[in-house]
């Protein structure tokens, strides 16, 4: 019997390199009859201009619609490639939170989200979003690692 769920949000950085394995795992586990989500978040951008700066707010938004659009645009492209998914979002804000709050609006049973496995320092310095999803989760969460993919890519 191989495992699948009904409902599988996979929480995809189009700019990160375990994108495709992300979504192509989370794809592979969702049930014949079931729903697959691929989503995006989009931080809000922010220049290097002093906010005081005549036209740095437009500036700020107008870089972050923008990335929205690119974001849109690849994940659109990743789902094709991978033979679609049933609904595509880019939310705005933090990843893990949004992602989060998504699967339980949407009555998620499992949430797919890729990790580099950072050391301690790094992760102490940048964070973690895999380590923050598994906090704030509703429902079980399969982690793609970086070690995983070096094992399927050969």
């Amino acid at each position: 019997m191989a495992l699948e769920f009904k409902k599988v949000v996979a929480v995809v950085d189009v700019d990160d390199d375990l994108a495709d394995l992300v979504f192509e795992t989370a794809k592979g586990i969702t049930a014949s009859d079931g729903e697959l989500h691929a989503i995006d978040s989009n931080p809000f951008i922010t220049t290097f201009e002093s906010p005081y700066a005549s036209g740095a707010l437009e500036a700020d938004a107008e870089a972050h619609r923008a990335d929205a659009e690119r974001r849109t645009k690849m994940l659109d492209d990743l789902a094709a490639a991978h033979g679609g998914a049933t609904k595509l979002a880019v939310l705005e804000g933090n990843p893990s939170r949004d992602a989060a709050s998504y699967a339980k609006k949407n009555d998620a049973d499992l949430i797919v989200i890729g990790s580099h496995q950072k050391g301690w320092l790094k992760r102490l310095l940048e964070g973690s979003e895999s380590a923050d999803m598994i906090r704030e989760a509703p429902c079980a969460v399969f982690v793609v690692t970086t070690a995983h993919k070096k094992k399927v890519s050969g």
